[in-house]
């Protein structure tokens, strides 16, 4: 069995972007994971242009994904991210078929709660958004310190700043 963040493509179509992808995209700054994704016509509206709500449900499969790759799962019993606080800035329009980048970097983590940040790009930038995650027991709703293995990797291979 692969140790959390090994293998995370395989495990869930996560991975590095490589130089091609930056550049064809138009990515800027460091993203250490990436996933191509075609508009599919399920998240347009009636002009073919991707609803609002669609992006964040891309941000969500990042986010489920990348909680997957740090060892977590989903369970009753088990802690998860809970969205506390969610940012979005919609830049310009995506319509049906288009492919695009999505991109996903946790930015600062704390004892119980951490940030990621979310990119879609298509020739630049075309939406972002920042999510406040708390890690809770889903049964309970008791906040739960990040595990270890998850925060290492977080800072250590992603890039988070460790806050508080």
């Amino acid at each position: 069995m692969p140790r959390p963040g090994e293998n995370a493509d395989r495990q869930t179509g996560e991975k590095p972007m490589t130089p091609e992808e930056k550049a064809a995209f138009g990515v800027e700054g460091d993203w250490p994971v990436a996933r191509r994704h075609r508009i599919r016509w399920a998240e347009c509206d009636m002009y073919a242009h991707v609803n609002h709500a669609a992006y964040l449900t891309l941000c969500e499969d990042m986010r489920v994904a990348h909680w997957i790759s740090l060892g977590g799962r989903f369970a009753p019993d088990a802690p998860g991210p809970v969205v506390a606080q969610l940012e979005a800035r919609y830049i310009r329009p995506l319509g049906f078929d288009d492919e695009v980048l999505l991109t996903l970097r946790p930015a600062s983590l704390r004892r119980t709660s951490y940030v990621h940040d979310y990119a879609v790009w298509k020739q630049g930038l075309v939406f972002s958004a920042r999510a406040v995650l708390v890690l809770t027991r889903q049964d309970t709703g008791e906040r739960i310190p990040i595990p270890a293995e998850a925060r290492r990797i977080m800072v250590q291979e992603q890039g988070a700043k460790e806050e508080g």
